[in-house]
């Protein structure tokens, strides 16, 4: 075990110190390996890959038809994967400029894409570059010069990240980069660099041997080129410019992708492995990227070991100490990211160990032979912060499945580590279900903010989102149709989602009566009938509706009085769950009400966080759409008011009915879909509130919101923990309080007699976070359909 700890630690140390400071010795100790390079100008083919790039693509051909290069000898191909935003018809319009287009006509990958241009390339030098990447005049040149002399075979210039903002990402990216620079340098300079840049780097023509489409043509390449006894030198005044990822989450894509394809390449050319074939090149690929790759693997050998070492030693528990205290500032440091703060300090160790776990990831995929071949700019993502996109496969799971085990070992030799880790969860469950709403209840005398509630009487929309509704619809719009509200100000508006069944016929019958409504197919989801439905919405205020809720008559009207008030832009009503049939219906009815008594608090301190879809209006001005993705669309919309400086109140007056679930099942697949949405919105970054702007507003986002959706974690870690610490008298009768309350539901589960009063609120409590639990799951690994599955309804 010692042995595995000091291997693992030294493996990590070495490849992000000892590597970096044998190559400075090297260069030291031995005679730089100059370039002869001469101003000469063989024929020179630029070849740029583009796929969905409309947004950068012409300012890039332009920079290419200025650069200093003689205009005869620079020929410029663009190849196209089959672009389908208008990117060819703009490179179309250049080609009496001399530039070529060339399509494929099926998304086949960069790699194959660079195959077929290198066959139709004139010329004896062949530049590669990204559509983002915006080159100075004199690069093309730059990199040229280099092949003077006859031993070189490829040449990488400087890539320099710009950013529209200062974000961390983009500093630690700079940083990270610059890091990387010297390393090249030093490469460069004992003989050949590793790999090279896909936004710059030349090569011969004569020297391109064509790729499979699972290669990354930036690193399998140059290896092939390596392999062919050929140099790779690195030019540092062949300068592009080009943006760094907008968010972490694009950054972690891009890592995975190049680390899968990477991995399969180095194994196409595996005999540059060997020191005795190529001396110091094998050292800098196993050091810069085999052993780089592998340093995720090292790190949690190492978390492991330590934990079976706590007691060898004082060395080793200060040694786990600054581990802990690492994956403790990740963990902030991600909260931060997953918030919009800026924190280099703690965002620094959470980039480190995104990078990690992108290449733990990669590496997986490539031995599985699932390299992603395909790309997607980030460009077109930009207004995406968090995770999104990232789909956590099955080794997800299991890494987080392998993180309570071996927390679980280390509470259990750890009693001190279990003591924090009890008292910490219970701390936060007792804060969410009891502290909160008594802080509120707290501060709501103080700083109470009333409502402006007016007779008020605007333009209103009822927008009632429908997929296979024929059981209720009807009745739906008989009572929309019987709303005491003035009938020239109210609309009935139906977004139908790709229905099959009768709905779409029934909604037909009542054209006549002044009911709108939009057939859409495919079915897309709710949020993307309501996104469509949204822009054709004239009134002053929409209220959007599930097509089994039943309103009250004066429903709209007291939801609408709210809107007097200059400051309110979203409304919530009081749904009222007719659930007396399902034994647990009064635990869930005790909790709603629960639910509405903080809603009217948070209300009374300036704004609740979200709303119930059921029932809620805003101001049509105010409608931000979701991305067409997002599950959790009337958290997301709602919170979206909340961001432009608007309140969200609750009005108990508006009243409105809907059946719950008829069976257990239906209501646990409900809930798994709800917390499945929330993570998936908070891994996007939508609907989150601005933290350093609105920090009231922010906290009930935490507390209401963010901590109950991960109560689960906080029972199963109490529960770990309490097991843990069985040898104190008071800890077990903490655990045997657990299992009592744990025994109740599952009673409650399988009893079938009436008088389950005392076993329903455990089982719903259970069923609640179970749910919970399940979504967690699902939303971290994109598993969860945009579209919705129609519950039964009573």
């Amino acid at each position: 075990m010692i042995t595995l700890f000091w291997i693992s630690v030294f493996t990590v140390g070495y490849v992000y110190f000892g590597y970096p400071l044998v190559l400075y010795i090297l260069n030291k100790v031995l005679p730089e390996r100059k370039v002869q390079q001469g101003e000469i100008f063989p024929e020179v083919t630029l070849i740029i890959s583009v796929y969905n790039e409309a947004a950068t693509i012409e300012e890039k051909l332009k920079n290419a038809l200025s650069l200093d290069y003689p205009k005869e000898k620079l020929e410029i191909l663009v190849v196209s994967d089959a672009s389908t935003d208008g990117s060819d018809d703009i490179i179309r319009g250049y080609q009496d400029q001399g530039i070529k287009l060339l399509r494929q006509e099926e998304r086949a990958g960069k790699t194959l894409g660079l195959n077929h241009a290198v066959q139709k390339a004139t010329g004896e030098i062949i530049v590669f570059s990204d559509a983002n990447a915006m080159y100075e005049p004199d690069a093309v040149r730059k990199l040229v010069r280099n092949f003077n002399d006859p031993k070189v075979g490829y040449v990488t210039g400087e890539s320099r990240y710009l950013t529209s903002e200062e974000s961390s990402v983009s500093v630690l990216e700079n940083l990270y980069w610059t890091y990387e620079i010297a390393i090249k340098k030093m490469e460069s300079r004992l003989g050949s660099m590793v790999g090279a840049d896909g936004a710059i780097y030349a090569i011969r023509n004569t020297l391109y041997s064509p790729l499979k489409s699972t290669d990354i043509n930036d690193f399998v390449n140059p290896l092939q080129i390596i392999f062919k006894k050929y140099r790779g030198i690195y030019e540092p005044e062949a300068v592009c410019y080009e943006e760094t990822a907008s968010s972490f989450r694009g950054e972690f894509r891009r890592r995975v992708r190049i680390v899968s394809r990477s991995w399969r390449g180095l194994f196409r050319v595996q005999a540059l492995l060997n020191p005795f074939r190529f001396g110091t090149f094998s050292l800098a690929l196993i050091s810069h990227k085999l052993l780089r790759w592998l340093v995720p693997v090292m790190m949690t050998t190492a978390f492991v070991s330590n934990i079976f070492l706590f007691e060898a030693g004082r060395i080793y528990q200060v040694l786990f100490g600054f581990q802990v205290l690492f994956v403790l500032m990740t963990l902030v440091g991600g909260c931060f990211t997953f918030m919009g703060w800026q924190n280099k300090i703690f965002q620094a160790p959470y980039y480190f160990t995104l990078s990690n776990v992108a290449s733990l990831i990669g590496i997986y995929r490539g031995i599985r032979g699932t390299s992603q071949v395909t790309w997607e700019p980030e460009r077109a993502r930009a207004s995406q912060t968090g995770l999104s996109g990232l789909k956590i496969s099955k080794i997800g799971i299991f890494i987080f499945l392998a993180c309570f085990f071996f927390f679980g070992l280390a509470l259990k030799r750890f009693p001190s580590l279990a003591e924090i880790t009890l008292w910490g969860a219970s701390g936060v469950i007792v804060a969410v279900y009891v502290g909160y709403p008594f802080f509120l209840v707290l501060l709501s005398f103080p700083f109470r903010k009333k409502v402006l509630k007016e007779t008020y009487c605007p333009t209103v929309s009822l927008l009632i989102a429908a997929y296979n509704e024929d059981q209720v619809i009807e009745e739906k719009i008989k009572n929309a149709l019987a709303l005491d509200y003035p009938k020239e100000k109210l609309k009935i508006v139906i977004g139908s989602d790709g229905s099959t069944d009768r709905t779409n016929e029934i909604i037909r019958k009542y054209e006549k009566e002044g009911v709108s409504w939009y057939a859409y197919s495919p079915r897309r989801g709710k949020v993307s009938v309501l996104n469509r439905t949204m822009p054709e919405i004239q009134t002053e205020v929409t209220v959007l509706s599930d097509a089994n809720t039943m309103y009250d008559p004066i429903a709209i009207k007291k939801l609408v009085r709210n809107f007097a008030d200059p400051a309110v832009g979203a409304v919530s009503g009081d749904v009222i769950l007719q659930n007396d049939y399902i034994y647990y219906g009064k635990s869930e009815g005790t909790y709603y009400r629960y639910e509405r008594f903080i809603q009217e608090k948070e209300t009374e301190l300036g704004s609740m966080v979200g709303v119930d879809g059921a029932m809620y209006a805003i101001r049509t001005e105010l409608f931000k759409p979701p991305s067409d993705n997002i599950i959790l669309d009337d958290f997301v919309i709602s919170m979206n008011v909340a961001k432009q400086g608007y309140r969200i109140v609750y009005e108990p007056e508006a009243l409105a009915y809907e059946s719950g679930s008829t069976t257990t099942t239906d209501e646990f697949k409900r809930k798994v879909r709800v917390i499945a949405g929330a993570v998936q919105a908070l891994k996007q970054g939508e609907g989150l509130p601005h933290f350093m702007e609105q920090p009231g507003l922010s906290l009930k986002y935490v507390f209401h919101k963010l901590f109950r959706w991960f109560i689960p974690v906080q029972l199963i870690l109490l529960f770990m923990a309490n097991l843990a610490l069985l040898g104190t008298p008071i800890y077990q009768v903490f655990f045997l309080g657990q299992v009592i309350f744990y025994a109740l539901a599952v009673v409650g589960l399988f009893t079938n007699i009436e008088a389950k009063g005392v076993f329903a609120l455990p089982y719903y409590f259970c069923l609640v976070n179970l749910a919970a639990l399940l979504g967690i799951i699902r939303g971290l690994a994109d598993l969860q359909p945009v579209t919705w599955e129609k519950l039964e309804r009573t």
